[in-house]
């Protein structure tokens, strides 16, 4: 390319990486931007990664890659991550946080520039704390963290909609299904704020889990264990499809004798029968927003957490909530 342009091979070189020292001869530019064309010259990633200290590659790591809710956050990450010329690399968070060996190969390899983790279900999040703090990092869907960026939707608005709708519908006994996380805490007190201020009494959380199976079990042991609820708000949509027919399973018609309403719209909701009520919650826009966030935490770190408010949770009012005892509506 240097002896097409007739100039020296450390010229060539100082324009390809666009080397801001520079100074050159608008012909001469010319001149070695045609061989360029003309050789369909591409930069090599992995030489100019070493060369600059990074890899161009962004960290997710998810506790449940294979979770259908997921996939749109996950496409929007990745596109936003292109629109800034990095990739996403898609990694296992249990791993990450419970191996030591793991996140020590991934942080002291230089694999990744930067890491977005989906924070974990648990109380204890101390190997999280670790592992974030060795990085450019943001934790998404966690509360507030000493010394970290998090950034999260706004579950207890979405879970305040979903209960209002209910009351609205004239139910008084509306159970809670949910989990062990913060996710589904303030889920849970988005619920409980709500049946208060409509002067309702919260119930117990109907413990589901996080997959469909087990919220399955979950609500039929509550159930058969003479539960009397007749509208129930489930944390996520993976678990409304355990819910749903776990509530068939148990002998009841959806909504004839439940209604059920779920936080997260999904693309399976509206394919069940009934169709599922949901809250949707803008996890396109926090995938986006996330992956700013990280790229800015790459050039200088901060902290501090980060409430996606806009576009606020929307009902979406489908088939699967009705008057109590009643046709649906």
């Amino acid at each position: 390319m240097a002896q097409l342009a007739g100039v020296s091979p450390g010229l060539v070189s100082r324009l390809v990486n666009e080397d801001p020292t520079l100074k050159i001869r608008p012909e001469t530019r010319e001149r070695v931007m045609d061989a360029i064309d003309m050789l369909q010259y591409t930069p090599h990633a992995s030489a100019r990664a070493l060369r600059s200290a990074r890899t161009g590659l962004l960290g997710f790591a998810l506790h449940h890659v294979n979770d259908p809710i997921y996939a749109q956050l996950v496409e929007s990450a990745q596109t936003a991550a292109a629109e800034r010329n990095y990739s996403v690399v898609l990694l296992n968070a249990s791993e990450l946080v419970g191996r030591r060996d793991a996140y020590r190969a991934l942080v002291g390899g230089h694999r990744v520039d930067g890491l977005l983790v989906q924070s974990g279900f648990g109380a204890d999040n101390s190997g999280l704390q670790e592992l974030v703090l060795s990085i450019p990092s943001v934790v998404f869907n966690a509360s507030a963290m000493p010394g970290i960026r998090t950034v999260r939707l706004d579950d207890s608005t979405a879970s305040a909609i979903a209960t209002r709708h209910l009351v609205e519908l004239g139910h008084t006994r509306i159970a809670f299904v949910g989990a062990e996380g913060a996710s589904s805490d303030r889920r849970f007190q988005g619920y409980a704020e709500a049946l208060d201020d409509a002067g309702l009494q919260s119930l117990p959380m109907v413990s589901g889990g996080w997959s469909a199976s087990e919220a399955r079990k979950g609500i039929e042991q509550y159930f058969s264990s003479g539960g009397r609820a007749t509208a129930l708000v489930v944390a996520t949509s993976t678990s409304a499809l355990g819910v749903h027919a776990g509530v068939i399973s148990s002998g009841r018609s959806i909504p004839d004798d439940v209604s059920l309403v779920c936080i997260q719209d999904a693309w399976f909701a509206e394919h069940l029968n009934p169709p599922l009520t949901a809250v949707e919650l803008p996890l396109g826009d926090v995938g986006r927003l996330a992956v700013n966030l990280l790229i800015g935490q790459i050039a200088s770190r901060t902290e501090g957490e980060v409430v996606l408010g806009d576009p606020p949770p929307a009902l979406i009012e489908r088939e699967s909530t009705s008057v109590p005892g009643a046709e649906p509506v």
